[in-house]
C-alpha cells in the first residue's frame, strides 16, 4: 500500500474540487485545502456559499485533485474520493488546523484567524471533510490506468 504516497501527493496540492447535493441539484466548487497527517481535509468558506448550504443539510461530499505534466501525458496524478464534511466548532480543532493550514498559505497568516472568524471580522467558517474512501490514481506508481483504493 502507498499510503505515504497518496499523502504525500495530497499535500503538493492546493486545491480541491467538491461535489455536494441538496434535495434538487447537484453543484460543484473549487477551494483552497490543506491535509493534516490524519488526511483530515481542511478548508475555509463562506457558509452562505451554495455548497456550504448543501454541506449543512446533507454531510455527504465527493471530491477529488488532480495534475499532470504537460510534458510527459503518461505522468499523471489523481484523487477521487469521498466522505463526511462538517462546519467545525471544536476551537482547539480550528487552531491545529488553522495552524497546518498556514504552512500551505502563508499569505492568508494575517487574515484567516481563529479570532477573525469567531468575531465576524471575516464570514468565512471552518470546514472539515473526513474520507471514507480515496482512489489513488498515479502512472509512476502504479503504470498505466493504474490506482490503488484506500478506505478510511
Amino acid at each position: 500500500m502507498q499510503k505515504d504516497k497518496l499523502l504525500e501527493f495530497l499535500k503538493s496540492q492546493k486545491l480541491l474540487v467538491i461535489a455536494t447535493q441538496d434535495e434538487n441539484s447537484p453543484w460543484i466548487c473549487s477551494v483552497y485545502y490543506s491535509i493534516n497527517n490524519n488526511f483530515e481535509i481542511f478548508y475555509v468558506s463562506s457558509p452562505k456559499a451554495s455548497h456550504s448550504k448543501h454541506i449543512e443539510k446533507n454531510p455527504e461530499v465527493a471530491f477529488s485533485t488532480s495534475w499532470y505534466n504537460e510534458d510527459d501525458l503518461t505522468d499523471r496524478k489523481a484523487v477521487q474520493g469521498k466522505g463526511k464534511c462538517e462546519l467545525l466548532t471544536d476551537e482547539n480543532k480550528i487552531k491545529e488546523l488553522l495552524e497546518n493550514h498556514h504552512k500551505y498559505y502563508s499569505l492568508w497568516k494575517e487574515v484567516i484567524t481563529f479570532d477573525a472568524m469567531k468575531n465576524g471580522a471575516i464570514e468565512s467558517k471552518p470546514y472539515i471533510i473526513r474520507p471514507s474512501y480515496m482512489k489513488f490514481w498515479n502512472d509512476k506508481l502504479y503504470g498505466p490506468e493504474g490506482l490503488e483504493e484506500f478506505n478510511f
